[in-house]
């Protein structure tokens, strides 16, 4: 007896094996074709009929660590699309060229590109921040408040200075915090519907060698992100986590001259994206409404198989996603431990 698998079978170039298959490798197949199906089905749909989660035109975007990398490049997007956009960064040189780029990408005449000169990590200058940019726009807070600003210097947990952990901390948590913390103050306080996002990483997912100082910042994020995701809907405030893999700025080489040899190896050949790439990605992902937003199959992966009480982004997607990341973490868990200990001889003598 066919079932509707042979029948299928009949119309394509494998006509063949039409009655030939085991049943279950029939129901392997049907289960591969249901789950193609759903997703471009569901993709399909969401491109025709899905709404826009993350209107920008006319509204007013801040951006931390806007003068480079994923900030600059998402301050340019957003200016494309129509948003007023400010930018924070502590350079006053650099913040003062990243605008001339943006300026040169508005779509409106009467878009307002601004930049502010302050450090993230200095609650006060957050505030003045603020005061700075609301008053170009008429004493209104901004509608987005995006936080990208982050550093690391990756390095082995002995050979890490204890002030590089405070300083990453204050940086990548507390500068992200203090900046959450003012633009929600005065989103409540207009009666705004605003939105938050978090930049975390891929190692927000994942912890290894020489990520001591950094991996523990974009935890954090998540987990401030996951708080506030539940707690704002008291204001009708959304909240997303970014957590993009390797982006190629001067920062990503900055990093790579402290990098442990141990580290680069159990990364592989992982090429970095340029920060546009990494940016359309972000911006994709805001307006699918999505709460966790990855920016490569991996890290999706990884997101899937370690979401908590997290919404997903597609159920039946995710689901499968959460096998696949059970199914490769043992290998991996292997690979990681085995790269390190063949290493061991190396790191000690070097130390």
């Amino acid at each position: 007896m066919w079932s509707l698998i042979d029948y299928i079978l009949q119309l394509t170039p494998y006509s063949e094996l039409s009655g030939r298959l085991h049943p279950a490798a029939s129901v392997v197949i049907a289960f591969v074709l249901l789950i193609a199906g759903y997703v471009i089905g569901s993709s399909i749909t969401n491109k025709l009929f899905g709404r826009d989660n993350f209107p920008v035109k006319d509204k007013h975007v801040l951006i931390t660590g806007g003068s480079q990398g994923l900030g600059k490049a998402l301050a340019i997007l957003l200016a494309k699309k129509g948003a007023h956009v400010s930018i924070v960064a502590r350079n006053k040189q650099i913040l003062d060229n990243a605008i001339d780029e943006i300026q040169a990408e508005k779509l409106y005449p009467h878009q307002t590109i601004t930049s502010v000169a302050a450090d993230v990590t200095d609650h006060s200058q957050v505030v003045r921040a603020f005061d700075e940019v609301t008053a170009k726009h008429d004493g209104k807070t901004p509608d987005y408040v995006i936080c990208c600003a982050g550093a690391t210097h990756p390095r082995l947990f002995l050979e890490q200075p204890i002030k590089e952990f405070e300083d990453t901390m204050r940086l990548n948590y507390f500068g992200s915090l203090f900046v959450a913390h003012e633009g929600v103050k005065r989103m409540v306080h207009q009666g705004v519907k605003g939105k938050v996002v978090f930049v975390s990483s891929t190692v927000g997912f994942v912890g290894f060698v020489g990520y001591s100082e950094y991996a523990p910042t974009k935890y954090a994020l998540r987990g401030l992100s996951e708080c506030l995701r539940n707690e704002l809907l008291l204001y009708d405030i959304g909240v997303h986590c970014f957590f993009p893999g390797n982006i190629r700025t001067p920062g990503y080489e900055t990093e790579n001259k402290t990098k442990p040899q141990v580290t680069k190896r159990l990364e592989g050949e992982d090429d970095a994206s340029p920060p546009e790439v990494i940016a359309a990605a972000l911006y994709k992902g805001l307006r699918k409404g999505q709460f966790f937003i990855t920016s490569d199959l991996l890290t999706d992966i990884l997101r899937a198989g370690s979401h908590g009480m997290a919404p997903t982004n597609n159920a039946i997607v995710d689901v499968l996603f959460n096998w696949v990341s059970w199914i490769i973490s043992f290998p991996y868990i292997w690979y990681g431990d085995q790269l390190v200990k063949s290493a061991k001889n190396e790191i000690i003598r070097n130390s």
